[in-house]
């Protein structure tokens, strides 16, 4: 089983080009990490993009380490279509119970037969 990583892409109003797209077989892991200028992942803006290519896939969000819903257990999402996409975020996706703290880390696990493209994105945030 492979495993690939993913940085968080935050979009900003200037533009930027999106690279962020990455191609994760079935039963293999994606995990998702901030970048240094982000410094943490924010459930609260947070949402990622997952399509499946070349058949179907099913994602699974495994549950954090540490926190408080931990013992919920993993999150399997439901069976995405060949060229279809879901969007993962809002309230079932929350901190307390899928991130990895020590790493500061959320991981996706994905089984079908086809691979799945992720984007991760994170809104910036408001200073004042």
């Amino acid at each position: 089983m492979g495993s690939t990583t993913l940085t968080i892409i935050t979009p900003s109003l200037l533009g930027t080009t999106i690279v962020g797209v990455t191609e994760v077989a079935s039963s293999e892991t994606c995990t998702i990490q901030a970048s240094t200028a982000q410094g943490a992942i924010d459930f609260n803006s947070l949402f990622v993009r997952i399509t499946a290519v070349g058949g179907s896939v099913t994602p699974t969000l495994g549950n954090g380490t540490i926190y408080s819903s931990i013992g919920q257990g993993d999150k399997a999402l439901t069976v995405i279509a060949s060229s279809a996409s879901v969007i993962v975020g809002g309230q079932d996706f929350e901190g307390t119970r899928f991130l990895n703290c020590t790493a500061k880390t959320i991981v996706f696990s994905f089984v079908g037969t086809g691979t799945a493209s992720i984007e991760a994105y994170q809104y910036p945030r408001v200073t004042e």
